[in-house]
């Protein structure tokens, strides 16, 4: 004899769920993006002020001193020509729920840099407190 005990019907998949804003997977979710961002606005080939809502001052100031650099090296004769930008391993480390640590690499034609950001939760939502672009 066969019973059954449960009635409810069965799903193939749970739902996915949606990421709040204070969700550390936001910040996940946004490395690459803020990775590539970061490499493009270093090479000047990106306005600074694209990140300035995703970075805290102190980063943008560095990002900003890069651009001028690079800039100075290329002898302002004009914008570098647009170069394919891909960003490959990113990993990511939950800390807690207001902390996120994160690297990627960004490969560009004949170089690979490695970036390391650290995402923080503040009252505006989630910032890169820092980036370290090799």
């Amino acid at each position: 004899m066969m019973t059954v005990t449960d009635q409810r019907p069965l799903t193939t998949s749970p739902q996915p769920r949606a990421l709040a804003p204070h969700d550390p997977q936001v910040a996940v979710r946004m490395t690459a993006s803020v990775a590539r961002s970061a490499v493009e606005i270093s090479r000047d080939l990106r306005p600074p002020t694209s990140l300035a809502r995703l970075v805290v001052p102190e980063v943008m100031t560095m990002l900003t001193r890069r651009a001028s650099l690079s800039r100075r090296l290329r002898g302002e004769v004009g914008r570098a020509p647009e170069q394919r930008i891909a960003v490959t391993g990113v990993r990511t480390c939950i800390v807690n729920e207001q902390t996120v640590e994160a690297s990627a690499v960004v490969r560009e034609p004949g170089r690979a840099r490695f970036l390391a950001l650290r995402w923080e939760l503040r009252h505006t939502g989630w910032r890169v407190t820092v980036l370290e672009l090799g």
